[in-house]
Parts: structure tokens; C-alpha cells; sequence
């Protein structure tokens, strides 16, 4: 009975707050318009496929990583975010570039800690706003982009984002990627869009997709509504890679929408975007596999409630009780791989994933399509 509890207590409880998650609070028509300089860094590829390739992408890189939690409050020496924060740094001296990184439909940006570590154990400072207060208060997407806008000016000062990380560390604030997962994916396009109130002092220089999702079917969206349903309709002038789920789509509770609905979901998000971009899907996995495994028998409030969102709402290829480190390995590989071929790092292990899907070491079955330059796409083109 105590299992039964447990269970089901959380799910009549999503179910609710998710039908009140997806409902626009109001509309706002955007203008849907690029507003990134300069162009996209373009790659070159030589295909070289022989056989069983093992990549360093999907293994624990050797920066040592730090998770470093940032509260809102202020201190004599700092100046506090305009959220609280979960950043992710290498402790090894030197000069990183940034990844800026929106959670899901409540999801805790720590939920992911995982998944970023990896993506910071390779050479990249990882930061993560907390956009919601509590589930009981989630914020508009508009007022979540505002939020990301709000960070992204914060954290060039010298008494900002600096002043937090190890020593000798230092942020390349001239590399900045911005990403996120699920409702956040889509808010980081707005973001790299330039749809919020003020203008960025950062240039993006590449834009990540995790399983992004733009609402719960083609004529229920939340605001604002970029994707028009037009081909190549998306300019962001930068780099954008989109990873998507294959089980996504699938619906594991009666009478809700699937967690990543098709019109709606990373393939419409792909098909609108322009080169140079990629699209991987991992196909036997699902919308909330990426981020980190959560105990059935927590006992309070906020475990129970993770618990059920991260394992019981979503189609997945994971148990209750099995570990999701395969996806998360995965996704953190291809997002560190495609990061280095557009920030410096080298594309050879990029262009092998693309290229080899079949035959290189990835931890997840994928299927891949991808245009590099515009009016050129690959025969894998998906």
C-alpha cells in the first residue's frame, strides 16, 4: 500500500500542475528575427569510417570538475545573480568558454548535475539558473527567457560569475554557447533569437537543443511562438545542434500528451533551423533520460515529486529503478564534440559522430541527419 502511495500520490498531483505548466498564461506576438553576429563558423568533412571507433567525448574528461552552487544573496565581496545558480567548472587553471544551460518544466536545475559534469569535465564552465521558485509557482516561458537574458548580462563583471570559480579558472567570455532541455531547449533558441527586453552584452556563438519542446501540440504552444512551420524559417546565424529522443513522442500516461509531442518537438525544431546544423536521435531512449537518477523511496515532498516527474510521466527506456548514465554519457558526448568543433576544441570526434554513427563508441544507438553548409545536406539526413 505504501508503494501504491508513493506511486500514485505524485502522478494525480503532475497531472494537475502539468496541465497548468502547458496552458499560455497570455500571447505576445515576437517577431521571429536573427539577431546574432557573425556568421557561423563553418567545418569541413572527410569521411573516414573503418570499423569500431572509441571517442574520448563519451568518456570523463580530466578537468576535474566542481559543482559550485550560487545563492541570490548578497556578500561583500561578490555581486549575487539574478538567480540562484548551479554552475559546473573544471578546477584545472585556464581559460574555458561558457555553456549556458535552461532546465525543463520543473525540473531543478541540479537534476541535471550529471549530465553538466560531464560536459565540464571536458573543458567547459556550466551554468545553470534555477528559473522557478517552487512547483507550486512556475514562472511564464517569457518571464523564464528574461530570467536566462538576465544571467547572460550578469555574468561578464568582474564580481560576477568570476569571483565563484576555482582558482585560476577564467571564463572566455567571447565563447558562449547557450542550451537547455525540454521547455528550456525552446527557451534558449528565443534566447539566441534575441526575443527579451534588453539586448545581450555576450555574443552566442552555438546553440544547443536537448529534446527541446515549444507545448503540447501544434495549436497549444506557449509563448512565444517561434516555430512557424517553415523550413529553415529559424535564423540564428550561429551553429545549432538538436538531440532528440526516439520515445519521446510516445505518450506513458493516459489521457496526457506525450512529454515531447511531434509538431512539436526536436524534428520540427530541426527542419526550422538553417545551416550549419545537426540533428541526433537517440532512438531507444526517452524525453527525461537525461537527467540524474532519482531514488523511488525518497521520502520527502521534493524527492517524491522528482521521483514521479523524472520517472513516471515520460515514455523512457529505463526502469523505476535502472540507471539512466547510458543517455546521459551520450547526450554529454555529442554535446562536448559538437561544442569543440564550433568553440576550438577540434571536430575530428564531431565529424565521426555525424559521419559513423554506426561505427563509433556511442554509449546510445543514434540516427543522425545534418546540413554543415547551406544548400548541401547528407545522405543521413533525417
Amino acid at each position: 500500500m505504501a508503494v501504491a502511495q508513493l506511486r500514485f500520490g505524485p502522478v494525480a498531483l503532475l497531472v494537475v500542475l502539468s496541465a497548468l505548466a502547458v496552458t499560455p498564461l497570455y500571447k505576445y506576438n515576437y517577431p521571429v528575427a536573427g539577431a546574432i553576429e557573425p556568421a557561423a563558423k563553418q567545418i569541413s568533412t572527410a569521411p573516414q569510417c573503418s570499423g569500431s571507433q572509441k571517442l574520448a567525448v563519451f568518456e570523463d574528461g580530466d578537468c576535474s570538475p566542481k559543482p559550485i552552487t550560487v545563492p541570490v544573496t548578497a556578500s561583500s565581496s561578490t555581486n549575487p545573480p539574478p538567480r540562484p545558480l548551479y554552475v559546473v567548472a573544471p578546477t584545472r587553471p585556464g581559460n574555458y568558454p561558457i555553456f549556458l544551460f535552461a532546465h525543463g518544466t520543473f525540473i531543478s536545475n541540479n537534476l541535471y548535475s550529471g549530465l553538466l559534469s560531464h560536459i565540464s569535465s571536458h573543458g567547459y564552465i556550466v551554468v545553470a539558473p534555477q528559473l522557478f521558485d517552487s512547483i507550486l509557482s512556475l514562472p511564464c516561458e517569457l518571464e523564464e527567457i528574461e530570467y536566462l537574458e538576465q544571467v547572460t548580462n550578469w555574468m561578464p563583471s568582474a564580481t560576477a560569475l568570476p569571483s565563484h570559480l576555482p582558482p585560476g579558472v577564467l571564463p572566455d567570455f567571447d565563447k558562449l554557447a547557450v542550451g537547455g532541455h525540454s521547455r528550456g531547449g525552446k527557451s534558449a533558441f528565443a534566447l539566441a533569437l534575441g526575443l527579451c527586453a534588453r539586448p545581450l552584452k555576450l555574443t552566442i556563438s552555438a546553440v544547443v537543443g536537448v529534446d527541446p519542446v515549444a507545448g503540447v501540440s501544434k495549436n497549444s504552444r506557449t509563448d512565444p511562438e517561434i516555430l512557424t512551420y517553415e523550413p529553415e524559417s529559424l535564423n540564428l546565424s550561429v551553429p545549432v545542434t538538436v538531440i532528440g529522443s526516439g520515445l519521446g513522442n510516445q505518450s506513458e500516461v493516459i489521457d496526457l500528451p506525450a512529454c515531447a509531442p511531434n509538431w512539436v518537438n526536436h524534428a520540427e525544431f530541426y527542419s526550422e533551423c538553417m545551416a550549419p546544423k545537426t540533428h541526433l536521435v537517440a532512438d531507444d531512449y526517452g524525453h527525461m533520460d537525461v537527467v540524474d537518477d532519482v531514488s523511488w523511496f525518497e521520502r520527502d515532498f521534493k524527492g517524491m515529486f522528482d521521483f514521479a516527474l523524472t520517472k513516471l510521466m515520460c515514455k523512457g527506456a529505463s526502469g523505476l529503478f535502472s540507471s539512466r548514465e547510458k543517455m546521459r554519457k551520450g547526450v554529454g558526448g555529442i554535446v562536448v564534440a559538437f561544442l569543440d568543433a564550433y568553440l576550438g576544441g577540434g571536430n575530428d570526434d564531431y565529424l565521426a559522430i555525424l559521419e559513423c554513427p554506426l561505427e563509433v563508441d556511442s554509449p546510445v544507438r543514434l540516427t543522425v541527419g545534418y546540413v554543415l553548409e547551406k544548400g548541401t545536406a547528407a545522405a543521413g539526413d533525417i
